[in-house]
């Protein structure tokens, strides 16, 4: 089939966009009478249009597995904290450890510090070192809490001199 494309075919967009496609080749081809097998006596052959539907095709049935057991991946052992850094000369504990540290042998001291941050034996030895010769009257740690300002932050209490 052959399609001229015309200024008069042009003012009818229909017939200017099969042109176009006609050119680009996709235009479908022209209908022609199907061809038929010859006859014998005790059939019939028919040809298929070729703008009919394929035949349904019948696809054989999924086969389905039983789901694998997955084992579950381990549960991550937690690394031990590893310390290290620079000691606060006052208190003995990891300077990242402390926050501050407060008052003098006669009053007594406050110290605030982040417990995840130091070993615990130098948290049990920040009293005695804070006293130094006076000895330690009283120590005791306050946690700071979850509703505090400060969470995670511990508050050390330290009494000093000989009870």
């Amino acid at each position: 089939m052959t399609v001229i494309i015309t200024p008069r075919s042009l003012r009818n967009p229909t017939l200017a966009f099969a042109g176009l496609l006609a050119l680009a080749g996709c235009m479908p081809p022209p209908a022609t009478a199907p061809a038929t097998a010859p006859s014998t006596a005790g059939s019939t052959a028919t040809a298929a249009s070729p703008y009919a539907p394929p035949p349904a095709r019948t696809t054989p049935a999924p086969i389905i597995t039983p789901p694998e057991e997955v084992t579950p991946a381990p549960e991550p052992v937690p690394a031990t904290p590893s310390y290290s850094g620079p000691v606060d000369s006052r208190t003995g504990m990891r300077q990242s450890a402390v926050v501050s540290v407060s008052g003098n042998e006669a009053r007594g001291y406050s110290v605030i510090y982040r417990p995840k941050n130091t070993e615990p034996a130098s948290v049990d030895g920040a009293a005695a070192k804070l006293c130094g010769d006076a000895g330690v009257a009283s120590s005791r740690n306050n946690s700071g809490g979850g509703a505090s300002a400060m969470p995670g932050v511990n508050v050390m209490v330290v009494k000093c001199g000989a009870t």
